[in-house]
């Protein structure tokens, strides 16, 4: 069975990860390689610093590289950030007839057809020129009249109408990822990108989860995605500002210690409710360039992570609410992200939406290989951006022909200079 090699690349905040896998032709995958770096220079899905953001990715690809000893083709990334923009429209086509007054079928290319004149009317209609469609998602349609129809192929009409909710996103944020991707020395197809709330939607709901209604909110290093679906379809996206990076930066105030220091202390001792510490625990924070060391109580810590948690979720409410109703959300709210390992977490976030609360693990039911490493909520996005490529209907670059990209004979050529370099010196 002919497989080809795919690679998911979730540019964070925080962290760039990668994974390498095969996918058959029945979609299954088999894990071959897991990369992961410190992520520098781009801050809630903007990049700040474009060489910086390279040799992250550089670092966590080469990581899966070596461990899948092959190279990174095909490569699929996320993006997200407050430049995202999301409207709901129209298209209308006319179906073919099979004689006089007979409606004609409706086939998959009439799906196709509707779909796309829904999005580009809403990008003219918006005067979005520089703006690039993300994703179509169809609604509902109507076919002569009839409405709330969800899947009229083989069904017979005159006219087809399409809900869409299209999803855009600036091209300039666009363009700098994919330049950081170029100076890491790497290809990516600029149709490769997923929004980070699809490629979640992937890895950590179920089917049921996604008909019965559900929010997801991931907690990532910058933003806070949150996604919300009812009768099997993504109704809503919303990109918040403020995530796991705010909780740290306060953190690093409150315990007057670095940032690095302060993200160490609330990914080991950080608890999201106070009263579930021991009133006697204490914590050593380093000082601050040499400074002497401190012992701060961990219920400080925790008073500290659940203060700015509470505003977090308190604006993902605030911005939420109007758009669904709570006996319509039967499923509740699923957490994913980092902060999502956090102690206590569902507690707080029970509280801010009144909902019953999960955290999320990927689903790697269709995965093969060495998946152990992926069961951590961190690694969602990863895996699900690996599930969306493996279903998308993009063309995959055969196997075994990455050689023939100028960028890879350029990765190639640096390494044989620097091994003379180090020989000869």
């Amino acid at each position: 069975m002919k497989r080809n090699i795919i690679t998911a690349l979730d540019i964070g905040s925080s962290h760039v990860r990668s994974i390498i896998a095969r996918v058959d032709s029945d979609k299954r995958l088999e894990i071959i390689g897991i990369g992961e770096a410190d992520s520098n220079g781009i801050e809630k899905g903007i990049v700040t610093d474009i060489q910086a953001l390279s040799e992250s990715i550089k670092a966590s690809l080469q990581e899966a590289e070596t461990v899948a000893g092959c190279d990174a083709i095909n490569i699929f990334a996320n993006i997200t950030g407050e430049h995202i923009k999301t409207f709901l429209g129209d298209g209308r086509i006319s179906i073919p007839t099979l004689g006089p007054n007979e409606p004609g079928e409706i086939l998959m290319e009439h799906i196709d057809q509707v779909i796309n004149d829904a999005k580009n009317s809403i990008k003219i209609q918006k005067g979005f020129e520089r703006s690039k469609i993300l994703h179509g998602l169809s609604q509902s349609f109507v076919i002569d009249g009839q409405d709330d129809i969800r899947n009229p192929v083989r069904m017979n009409g005159f006219h087809l109408i399409a809900r869409v909710y299209t999803i855009f996103a600036d091209v300039t944020p666009i363009r700098n990822l994919s330049r950081c991707i170029e100076l890491a020395g790497y290809d990516m197809d600029p149709e490769n990108y997923v929004l980070n709330h699809i490629a979640l939607g992937y890895s950590t709901l179920s089917e049921d989860e996604k008909r019965m209604g559900c929010i997801l909110i991931d907690i990532g290093g910058g933003t806070c995605d949150i996604s919300l679906y009812s009768r099997g379809i993504l109704e809503k996206v919303i990109v918040v500002p403020m995530a796991g990076i705010n909780i740290s930066e306060d953190l690093a105030i409150g315990l007057k210690t670095t940032l690095a220091h302060a993200e160490y202390i609330k990914t080991q001792y950080g608890v999201a409710s106070p009263e579930s510490v021991d009133p006697v625990a204490e914590v050593e924070v380093p000082g601050i360039s040499g400074r002497a060391s401190t012992r701060k109580s961990q219920q400080l810590v925790s008073h500290v992570i659940q203060h700015r948690l509470e505003e977090m979720l308190t604006l993902c409410y605030n911005k939420l609410k109007n758009s669904y109703a709570p006996e319509l959300v039967t499923a509740g709210i699923i957490i994913s992200g980092g902060t999502a390992n956090m102690q206590k977490i569902d507690d707080v976030v029970e509280r801010s939406f009144n909902l019953n609360v999960k955290s999320a693990r990927p689903n790697l039911n269709n995965i093969d290989g060495s998946i152990t490493r992926l069961e951590n909520p961190a690694f969602c996005t990863a895996v699900g951006i690996l599930q969306y490529a493996a279903n998308s209907d993009i063309e995959l670059q055969p196997s075994g022909s990455s050689l023939g990209n100028p960028l890879k004979k350029l990765r190639i050529m640096e390494r044989i200079k620097k091994i003379y370099k180090d020989f000869t010196s």
